[in-house]
């Protein structure tokens, strides 16, 4: 009879043992022991991605709503033929009435500023970077209190060989005095240096929350994860972030906040998604409630969303399709 319970205890050790990361412990249901046995990272990625929470509604459960913000008008051409690969937006909050942008792999390290009629009016050198892969970029707050900061996003991953995303993060530069066309430098760009916990992933949006500083990636593929790195994130190693949610959205190019903290927009290549956030909530709790759709232009290749600072409406633009200049379009909240 020993020998029968010895043999039932084994083969329960042995099948814990064929499962990955670092330690787990369990209590033997024959000899109410605790053993601890070996958890390799494998099963550690397989139990999160079971037991991480998907949103209780599909991309077709949100109603188009037309009651918010009128329909595209159409307000810049970047006929400029350097800027082929615009893939982020985002709103001036120290030169009021321009729009930053950014251009993806491939490209200088620059970022432009933009005349709300697609002209360059400045470019701006970051130092020390390099241009791996920028798929988004926003304005939010930072680690000084009162300062806009601009947050760039290397996180484009189509080959998923990168092990790490980066985040350059610096004051917004200002052309007040400037003679335009600008040239400037950014010099001590800060590193924000993420590791995503189930290994590398393609992304295109980021997010940060103006109440928490926190910093949010959103997976690009046939669904969206959320992964989240608390603030202040280190400068010095890099960051694990957590995996919250998963959303089911095809190809998540970006993403944005608006500047009262209260509302999030989502957008994929065709669809843009509308969440309304309440006092005080958490941005996970708001992404749980159903979406609604809300308009967007038919863009080729559509990259970037950006609110006006104000939040009066909000702009979109796509990557250079064929050899046509790309169009800014303007979304008048109603």
């Amino acid at each position: 009879m020993n020998y029968f319970f010895y043999l039932i205890a084994l083969s329960t050790v042995l099948l814990f043992s064929c499962q990955p990361a670092s330690q787990q412990t369990m209590v033997s249901p024959v000899t109410s022991t605790t053993v601890t046995v070996p958890v390799t990272s494998t099963t550690t990625a397989a139990i999160a991605a079971d037991t991480l929470p998907w949103v209780r509604y599909t991309a077709g459960d949100a109603q188009s709503d037309t009651s918010l913000f009128a329909q595209p008008r159409q307000v810049g051409t970047m006929i400029d033929p350097s800027l082929i690969e615009s893939s982020g937006l985002a709103s001036s909050r120290r030169n009021p009435g321009y729009l930053w942008t950014e251009e993806d792999s491939g490209n200088p390290n620059q970022i432009q500023l933009l005349g709300q009629d697609g002209s360059i009016v400045a470019r701006f050198t970051i130092d020390g970077a390099a241009n791996r892969d920028w798929e988004d970029m926003t304005v939010g707050p930072g680690p000084v209190a009162g300062e806009t900061y601009i947050y760039l996003a290397d996180i484009g991953d189509n080959k998923l060989r990168y092990p790490e995303k980066i985040i350059y993060r610096f004051p917004e530069p200002s052309i007040t005095g400037q003679t335009l066309p600008y040239t400037g430098l950014v010099i001590n760009a800060e590193l924000i240096r993420l590791t995503l916990p189930d290994g590398p992933q393609n992304a295109e949006a980021i997010l940060v929350d103006p109440e928490t500083k926190d910093l949010f990636i959103l997976s690009k593929g046939d669904r969206s994860e959320l992964y989240r790195a608390t603030y202040p994130q280190s400068r010095t190693q890099s960051t694990l972030m957590t995996r919250l949610l998963i959303m089911p959205f095809d190809k998540v190019t970006s993403a944005g906040i608006s500047p009262d903290n209260q509302e999030i927009l989502i957008r994929t290549y065709g669809q843009l998604f509308y969440y309304s956030r309440r006092s005080g909530e958490s941005v996970v709790d708001a992404l749980k409630r159903t979406p609604r759709k809300i308009p967007l232009a038919n863009e080729p290749q559509g990259e970037a969303v950006g609110w006006a600072t104000d939040g009066s409406g909000y702009y979109t633009t796509s990557e250079k399709p064929d050899a046509n200049p790309q169009a800014i379009y303007w979304y008048r909240r109603k």
